[in-house]
């Protein structure tokens, strides 16, 4: 397969020439038909944690004499690590640290990379639309990820606030400083105790280390601004429909998790659904709570373009997947990440939309094409074994399981740090982070408005 960087490069000068075969080799290059002459075309949607997994585990296993072009699509130039979210909205650090362009994991490999939207997808055809054109594919991995779901609840959509992406964090650390400004204007004690309660949808991993990082940023920052504020007008709510938090988790470690909650002082309620929700209150199954700022965080579901297949899919749109992670009726297709409805193959439990499963997923995937090629037609069902279950709970303090152990405190909030800082692939952003949340222990976080609008 040519490519337009080599046959450029032998026209040069020989010192010139060698500066340019080495970068080739650190950033290949593919044009449109380099890819369609490709004896097999292998296309990635989406370079989140599945996507790119399933890339480098392609590149460590397929024979470089193979005629193969690996594609990953994406509408963005970077890949987030959603993990370290909660340390941008306590104001910890920034958004460009937690982001990593997705060319430096190209990097000495041999996948290549589209920046493009992909704007349709044809199962029967085995054709993907990209705003770059079209790209047939003999084998396709979906991992489009999830975007925020909204039931159709009372005034839910108009007035919740999503927490999804680094926009969010942004958008909340904002919104924070606006209430505790509107409280301290405020003559009326009701009002400015509405202003300053913030309540939390959604018992799930995602809302509780929400309604931690409020409580944090709220009472290790922006009270540190306003002194004369009553700190005991602050109402954090956790608002949870299940019967325990974190219901994925182990029922030890939710109460864990409830136990420092509750410590903080934040409230939760568990078993309580949300009914609806207008600019001044949320209606809940057991009342309703006079606030001015409610966050939603109690699901997600698959994009638009995965919801419009004509497969079988889950209540949330998620593509439900046989237990080698392919849509059933169409083998040469995968799925990973948050659009997977899977199940373990040992224990049939169904598999947490988290970053560590994707990752497992996107390992998975890139074995089992890697295998197909070579003739290997009989690949093992996948199996999830996770790690353990990390939570950051705020003001130093987490929740880890590992293993049959629980622990919180201190301890589970260095492991926290340390294993997701291990895992963003990038030095430049790990010391970027570790120089920022250094400096926001000793000084306090962030605590000055960013409007990008």
């Amino acid at each position: 397969m040519s490519n337009v960087l080599t046959d450029v490069s032998r026209r040069l000068p020989p010192f010139t020439r060698k500066l340019a075969q080495k970068v080739t080799r650190e950033h290949l290059s593919e044009t449109a038909e380099d890819y369609l002459s490709a004896k097999t075309r292998i296309l990635i949607l989406g370079a989140g944690f599945g996507g790119l997994t399933t890339a480098l585990q392609l590149d460590r296993l397929l024979d470089p004499s193979q005629d193969v072009s690996v594609l990953v699509i994406d509408r963005n130039n970077y890949s987030f690590f959603h993990p370290l979210l909660w340390t941008v909205a306590s104001g910890r650090t920034s958004p460009s640290s937690i982001v990593v362009p997705v060319r430096t994991f190209q990097r000495g490999r041999s996948f290549h990379v589209l920046h493009a939207e992909v704007t349709g997808i044809d199962l029967d055809r085995k054709v993907v639309e990209t705003s770059a054109g079209p790209r047939p594919y003999d084998y396709l991995v979906l991992g489009l990820g999830s975007i925020t779901a909204f039931p159709n609840l009372p005034g839910l959509k108009e007035n919740a606030l999503p927490f999804h992406a680094p926009s969010h964090a942004m958008e909340l650390r904002n919104h924070l400083i606006d209430a505790v400004e509107k409280a301290h204007q405020c003559s009326d004690e009701a009002d400015r105790k509405a202003w300053l309660t913030f309540v939390v949808g959604g018992g799930g991993d995602t809302g509780v280390e929400l309604a931690a990082t409020i409580y944090e940023y709220l009472a290790d920052g922006l009270y540190r601004r306003y002194p004369w504020l009553n700190t005991s007008m602050l109402r954090i709510v956790l608002i949870g429909r299940s019967d325990r938090l974190m219901p994925m988790s182990t029922p030890t470690t939710s109460q864990k998790v409830r136990q420092v909650l509750e410590e903080e002082g934040i409230e939760v309620l568990t078993g309580v659904s949300v009914e609806g929700v207008t600019a001044n209150a949320v209606q809940t199954s057991q009342g309703e709570i006079p606030a001015h700022t409610f966050f939603w965080a109690a699901g997600i579901s698959a994009p638009p373009l995965i919801t419009g297949l004509d497969v079988k899919q889950a209540r949330n749109g998620a593509l439900i997947v046989n237990d080698r992670m392919q849509i059933p009726g169409h083998e040469e297709v995968f799925v990973v990440g948050d659009i997977a409805w899977a199940y373990d193959a040992a224990n049939k439990e169904g598999i947490p939309p988290t970053a560590q499963a994707a990752e497992h997923e996107g390992a998975y995937v890139g074995e089992t094409i890697a295998g197909l090629l070579k003739g290997k037609k009989d690949a093992a069902p996948f199996m999830f074994k996770p790690r353990g279950h990390l939570a950051l709970l705020g003001r130093r303090t987490g929740v880890a399981q590992v293993g049959p152990y629980v622990f919180t405190g201190m301890a589970a909030w260095f492991l926290w740090h340390a294993y997701y800082l291990s895992h963003i692939p990038s030095w430049r952003s790990r010391l970027q982070l570790l120089v920022n949340w250094t400096l926001a222990g000793i000084a306090g976080p962030e605590t000055s408005q960013l409007r990008l609008e």
